[in-house]
């Protein structure tokens, strides 16, 4: 096995942590960007596209520069970017609900009353879609039915609800909107995404190397 001398360590460690730091901005690009086509296109299509991500960050880890001197990220690279993917889709799910709150946070105030339900199963979990008719606009609620998993409505129920004059987005109700649960939740898994990556450039000790080496050798 050949270890990197010191001095050789020391002068990559600028160059490993500014990899680190294009593929957390990668990263986070590619969240914000399958988030905004789940909001504004379809979740087909951010699915689809969201299948790169791991692609992405599994080639990222395999071409570092130091792929190949460091046996103790080889061994542990697909652990890596499996976690750094598990709480990647979470972090999906939540900018999704977050960017639609953040749309329908500047949207207008409204009564409605529930003219159709159904029961819909989507990423999000099954729930229920009501059809809403704004008292006050004499039409239906734009952006969509009202998707609930929560509470339960009848026909003919009155409800207020937050809604998108423009329509691209779905009503929701005003408690819902008004949480900032999921946008933590999506900055959240962003900062544990951003560790991990930061934490996996470290350079292990010489101990760690001879530890990770050791099998092989026995092996051998």
């Amino acid at each position: 096995m050949t270890v990197a001398p010191p001095d050789q360590g020391t002068r990559s460690g600028p160059r490993r942590f500014g990899g680190a730091v294009a593929l957390i901005a990668l990263s986070t690009a590619m969240l914000v960007a399958v988030v905004a086509l789940d909001v504004y296109v379809n979740s087909f299509l951010a699915t689809i596209v969201g299948f790169g991500y791991p692609l992405v960050m599994l080639i990222a880890f395999a071409l570092r520069r130091d792929a190949d001197t460091n046996p103790a990220f080889q061994k542990r690279m697909f652990g890596w970017s499996a976690g750094i993917c598990a709480v990647a889709f979470v972090a999906y799910l939540a900018g999704s609900t977050a960017w639609t709150n953040l749309i329908l946070g500047s949207g207008r105030t409204v009564r409605a009353v529930v003219v159709d339900e159904k029961v819909t199963d989507s990423l999000h979990g099954t729930g229920r879609a009501y059809t809403l008719a704004a008292t006050e606009l004499n039409d239906e609620v734009p952006g969509g039915p009202l998707e609930e998993r929560d509470a339960l409505f009848e026909r003919g129920d009155v409800v207020t609800v937050r809604m998108d004059p423009a329509g691209r987005v779905a009503p929701k109700l005003p408690g819902e909107v008004d949480s900032p649960a999921y946008l933590l939740l999506f900055l959240g898994c962003n900062v544990l995404i951003d560790g991990a990556v930061l934490w996996s450039v470290r350079r292990p000790g010489p101990s760690a190397v001879r530890a990770v080496d050791r099998p092989s050798r026995a092996g051998a």
